[in-house]
């Protein structure tokens, strides 16, 4: 008798994999009318407009019909911080879109760390194996010459791993990490500019993986008139005009305007509270991150409980957590002190400073 029950435990992974895509695709509808409105004005700091000035263009795949699941939405879309009910709570809540932006500054640079959050991270087919899991965050930074105004340098987050690309005034070069080609830049309007100050990005439908557009696998790109070519189905992502209205749009198509939220404002005083990570909360498994301003557990991950395969549901990346890899003690290095983490691992030839103005994040006296 032990014998055989030891064998069906044998068979517990291969049935695992079999009944979770499954569930994925029972999963229920995507939004059901009416939605509820809950999600209140966002939270910004004196950065605001620093932050529009190069905020990203988002050229974002999604699925023609499953597309909801692909739009950035605030952390709280359903009213309150806790991550476990998220997956669930997707279909009644508006998703208002919403990027948040951090902003640390040097005599020589400004450093501009966005987020997106989706309630899901989603697949047309889930072997168990982490490709669907509840919550998902990407992050991105744009690094700025303060003296000319230029962007010098993009860096993007997919997955565990970062990228860097070179902005057109030059200065920049690998070093520890390669760089992976140039940045693409816009103004206001979305047209091509050496001089534009949007930073053009491609995000992946389901994973929600942020890459330069020059290095997003053909899957989107600006036509020559400035208009936007996807291989499949998307849709572009602006920062919206000070004082434009932003709602869930009823159609993923064509050009969408989204507003911006301070991290610094409203989710930075939550995590070195306490309220923010840990169980229950929104953000989980925080490792220790440790320089001289600042002491403290970077949170990993969203807090949740559905899906994503054998090794836990947790996966959607925090907007702390920042780096070319995804590893202590380095894990946020990129978000608290990127002036220093850039000079190690990239050859930079312009004036760097490495001393920060008006620090925001220091936890350490003195």
């Amino acid at each position: 008798m032990k014998r055989r029950r030891w064998r069906w435990l044998l068979l517990l992974p291969a049935l695992y994999a079999v009944a979770l895509p499954f569930l994925n695709a029972c999963a229920g509808p995507l939004r059901v009318e009416p939605l509820r409105q809950v999600t209140r004005p966002p939270v910004v700091d004196r950065h605001l407009e620093l932050a529009r000035a190069y905020a990203p263009w988002i050229l974002h795949e999604s699925h023609p019909t499953k597309g909801r699941q692909d739009l950035p939405a605030p952390v709280d879309f359903d009213g309150d911080l806790y991550g476990r009910n998220n997956w669930d709570n997707f279909p009644y809540f508006e998703l208002v879109p919403t990027v948040y932006y951090a902003v640390l500054e040097t005599p020589t640079h400004w450093f501009l760390s966005y987020h997106l959050f989706q309630p899901r991270d989603w697949a047309g087919l889930d072997l168990g194996l982490h490709q669907t899991h509840e919550n998902d965050g990407e992050n991105l930074q744009v690094v700025v010459s303060r003296g000319s105004g230029a962007v010098v340098l993009l860096f993007t987050q997919a997955h565990f791993r970062g990228r860097v690309y070179a902005g057109p005034a030059g200065g920049i070069a690998g070093a520890a990490v390669r760089i992976r080609g140039d940045v693409l830049l816009v103004d206001g309007g979305g047209r091509p500019s050496a001089q534009g100050r949007h930073p053009v990005v491609f995000v992946e439908s389901g994973g929600h993986g942020i890459f330069g557009l020059r290095d997003s696998d053909a899957r989107a790109a600006l036509a020559p008139a400035g208009g936007v070519e996807f291989a499949r189905h998307g849709y572009v992502l602006r920062p919206a005009q000070d004082g434009e209205g932003v709602r869930e749009p009823r159609l993923l198509a064509g050009v969408i305007p989204y507003r911006l939220e301070s991290t610094t404002a409203r989710l930075w005083p939550l995590l070195r509270s306490g309220e923010l990570a840990g169980d229950g909360c929104l953000l989980d498994r925080a490792v220790p991150y440790r320089d001289a301003r600042v002491a403290i557990g970077v949170p990993r991950y969203y807090e949740s409980d559905r899906f994503s395969g054998p090794l836990g549901p947790d996966r959607g990346i925090s907007p702390f957590a920042l780096d070319f890899g995804f590893r202590a003690p380095d894990l946020g290095s990129l978000f608290f002190d990127p002036a220093r983490r850039y000079a190690e691992c990239l050859e930079v030839s312009e004036p760097w400073s490495l001393e920060y103005v008006d620090y925001p994040f220091s936890t350490r006296d003195g």
